[in-house]
């Protein structure tokens, strides 16, 4: 008895230690959406997402960032071999790792990787993946 005791506590301080077996981080679209809204976002208070891209043709020009109409369509397709919510994903985390034509390499903040928290980057990639 005394060694089933002593297995469980070892493994629960293990899983305590690895920070515990919650699994991977499930985004919500509403906190997304509302965090893709803010005029400033992260730790670092960074411009927020609109401060860049428009939602679609009424609301500016599409000369800073694509629009965030059709993100989910376009990213499907971008790059071949990510699907759309890895797409999003890197080009949240590594904005230089693919660069739509008509936009500049450097442009778009570089350090969402670390400003972001694991499920504001869910719920962003979440809400993007609504927009069809």
């Amino acid at each position: 008895m005394r060694k089933i005791l002593f297995l469980s506590l070892i493994i629960a301080l293990l899983l305590a230690a690895c920070g515990g077996s919650s699994g991977p981080v499930v985004g919500d679209a509403a906190r997304g959406k509302k965090l893709y809204g803010q005029s400033t976002l992260g730790k670092k208070s960074a411009e927020g997402c609109v401060s860049c891209h428009h939602y679609d043709v009424p609301d500016g020009k599409d000369d800073k960032a694509p629009y965030t109409k059709g993100t989910a369509a376009r990213s499907a397709t971008r790059v071949p071999g990510l699907s759309a919510e890895d797409y999003i994903k890197e080009s949240i985390l590594k904005p230089d790792a693919y660069v739509v034509d008509k936009y500049k390499a450097g442009d778009m903040y570089q350090k969402w990787g670390e400003d972001l928290s694991a499920q504001e980057l869910a719920d962003l990639v979440a809400y993007l993946l609504t927009e069809k």
